[in-house]
């Protein structure tokens, strides 16, 4: 009975807890509608920037500069190469020297591909104001200069700085937006209040109707052969426009139907251009050639009644979701992309042929679990070093450097994190405060036999009271359950229950846990587990257990949770087993080999298996696999949140799937 109490007790104050601080149910539509959003990450944030030098393509993200080989080797470049900082704001190939400069928040500098290092280029003087942290922020551009120096266009303007260092002011003032430079050594200087170009004896003239250039807003400089350039930008009603020229010789030409171009690269004797989800090829024109009929083909017209020189064709190539950038080399094409890293096609491909991706998030990686204080804040933990703190748009390393074994939400709002040190034989329990500062919970430090404990799960089982299986590895590396500890995180209590010869306070009231304890799910005043040998609820003080003789067709069970509707699904190699309040039950439609499964309080079940995701509204069976987008069909962990988003974790891919 003391048992039934303490459950009952703690169970009820969870359900007050809720019913006051629970955010409303989001409530997703079920799969099968096709109303869901599938968005997979395999890389922690987005492809900004590409440049090509040689055999190696450059790929910038908001804190990675990495250097891709053809043969697909990567290189992280940092300050152990001699890169200035980690926030790269720009990237600009000299082709003649085999360099690339890049500019960071610490410093300008070049990465010399004969040498395989970084030089860094003397810190103008202070008289120049040139702050760098700043240009992180605001954005600049770089452009090579003919004599081994720089060209660096800012928002207060243009500066030079030299082959040996000197840094030199320019009389434009402008803020400038990108810069190139032309085969002849014409500067293009892209600005907010038009195209500018410096000859190399250092006149500037603008260019613009007068040139035949009627872009007043330039973003965008591709240099093209024989000296010709492409700009891309507005002209004075807004729309988007495309000039081609050379020195003061230009023509406009406008799209049919109008597009808004998001990103350019020089490609063969012309450019390829990105617009939302196609890709187009500008060249020269050919009279010979036989466009192909196309539903969504575009035409150049050139303005002012001049006679077309350039046409465009779309490039049959499926652009992967979130594309931001593009580049190209040799004949390959390359696509940037939020979320996915860096497509890479070659000529013919309509899919891409590789991707280059170094899949940070998922290095030693073990399991998966999710904490959200706000929909585009959360934290997830792999039971890998560090946690990834998710803001919408990108994820970040955060937390100690530690290996993160779980992260966890109290219902009550605050996130918990368990952790522990390389070797350590302790795991640690730390709030995240909303400052994303980690504070050590005193006097909680979990131990299991051996050293290295692992978390095989985290839930709390009422506000404050926090459960947490506990596993070790033998020197054989054979994984051990050892029971579970349930922490108070208010007064950092710690209780331990477990089978076997075990010192304990014997005042302790041991609950009676089954042995070999994987998952655990918790609803009312019962809790239900996974075990090495069969399925086991806890209600009050008594203790059940089934295994293969008693009613389940499949021994050692993967992972258990408890629907919206109370039942009770366990997921195994053979399928799921259903606890429908009397008796275990095998629905026919999960019949598979199911690896973990969570459910949501929509209705919904959702199961990891090695052909995708599957969702189970309780009569059909949905999967979102790669025809659906996942980037990989082996899911091994599924987590869901407190807005009914699923989480789901493949060896090299993250997927979150919301309404």
């Amino acid at each position: 009975m003391a048992y039934r109490g303490l459950i009952a007790g703690l169970l009820a104050l969870s359900a007050a807890a809720c019913a006051r601080r629970e955010p409303p149910v989001v409530v997703i539509p079920p799969v099968s509608t096709g109303k869901v959003r599938v968005r997979v990450f395999t890389e922690p944030s987005p492809v900004r920037l590409l440049a090509s030098a040689g055999r190696f393509v450059f790929v910038a993200t908001d804190g990675d500069l990495e250097r891709w080989a053809d043969d697909g080797s990567v290189l992280p470049l940092s300050a152990e190469q001699g890169l200035s900082g980690s926030q790269i704001v720009a990237l600009a190939p000299d082709v003649d020297r085999r360099w690339v400069w890049v500019l960071t928040e610490g410093g300008l500098g070049h990465y010399d591909l004969s040498s395989e290092a970084f030089q860094q280029v003397a810190a103008p003087p202070p008289a120049l104001a040139i702050d760098f942290a700043a240009l992180a922020k605001e954005g600049a551009s770089v452009a090579p200069a003919a004599d081994g120096g720089a060209w660096l266009g800012t928002a207060r303007g243009l500066v030079y700085v030299d082959a040996q260092g000197a840094w030199t002011p320019t009389l434009v003032k402008e803020p400038i937006r990108a810069l190139a430079r032309d085969q002849n050594g014409w500067l293009w200087i892209a600005t907010k209040l038009g195209l500018i170009a410096r000859k190399p004896n250092g006149q500037t003239v603008r260019i613009g109707g007068a040139e035949g250039c009627a872009i007043v807003d330039p973003r965008l400089l591709v240099e093209l052969p024989d000296a010709n350039m492409l700009v891309i930008g507005a002209d004075e009603s807004g729309h988007d426009r495309l000039a081609f020229g050379k020195q003061t010789a230009w023509t406009t030409y406008r799209a049919l139907p109008d597009v808004k171009w998001d990103a350019a690269a020089r490609r063969g004797n012309g450019a390829v251009v990105m617009a939302g989800d196609r890709v187009y090829r500008i060249s020269p024109l050919d009279v010979t050639h036989v466009r192909p009929l196309a539903r969504e083909g575009l035409r150049l017209v050139a303005l002012a009644s001049k006679k077309a020189e350039w046409m465009i064709d779309p490039v049959d190539v499926v652009v992967p979701p979130g594309a931001m950038s593009i580049a190209s080399v040799d004949d390959q094409l390359l696509i940037g992309t939020r979320d996915l890293g860096t497509a890479r096609y070659r000529d013919g491909d309509q899919h891409p042929r590789d991707w280059l991706r170094r899949r940070q998030m998922f290095l030693d990686a073990t399991t998966l679990s999710v904490a959200c204080a706000k929909e585009t804040d959360c934290w997830i933990a792999t039971g890998a070093r560090q946690a990834w703190h998710w803001m919408g748009d990108r994820f970040v390393p955060g937390g100690p450097d530690q290996v993160v074994l779980a992260v966890v939400r109290d219902p009550a709002g605050p996130i918990f994190a368990l952790h522990r040190t390389a070797g350590d034989s302790l795991v640690k329990l730390s709030r995240i405060e909303p400052n994303n500062t980690w504070l050590v919970v005193p006097k909680v430090a979990l131990s299991a036999a051996g050293n290295e404990p692992e978390v095989s799960f985290a839930r709390f089982a009422a506000p404050g009271q926090l459960w947490v299986g506990l596993r070790y590895r033998d020197e054989g590396e054979a994984v051990h359950s050892y029971g579970v500890a349930i922490v108070e995180t208010a007064t950092g209590k710690v209780t331990y229950h477990r089978t076997g010869d075990i010192a304990v306070d014997r005042k302790t009231k041991v609950m009676p846990l089954p042995e070999g304890v994987l998952d655990a799910d918790v609803r009312g005043e019962t809790a239900w587990f996974a075990t090495s040998d069969g399925i086991a609820r806890l209600a009050g003080s008594k203790l059940e257990t089934w295994a293969t003789g008693d009613g389940l067709r499949a021994q050692s069970p993967r992972a258990v949770t408890i629907g919206a509707d109370g039942a009770v699904i366990v997921a195994t190699g053979q399928g799921a087993a259903r606890w429908d309040g009397k008796a275990w039950e095998f629905p026919a439609p999960l019949r598979f080999d199911i690896n973990d499964v969570v459910a949501t309080r929509n209705g919904q079940v959702w199961m990891a298996t090695e052909r995708g995701i599957a969702a189970w509204d309780g009569h059909k069976v949905r999967r979102v696999d790669t025809r659906r987008g996942l980037a990989e069909n082996r899911i091994i962990d599924v987590a869901a949140d407190q807005f009914d988003r699923v989480w789901a974790r493949g060896p090299g891919s993250l997927t979150l799937i919301s309404q």
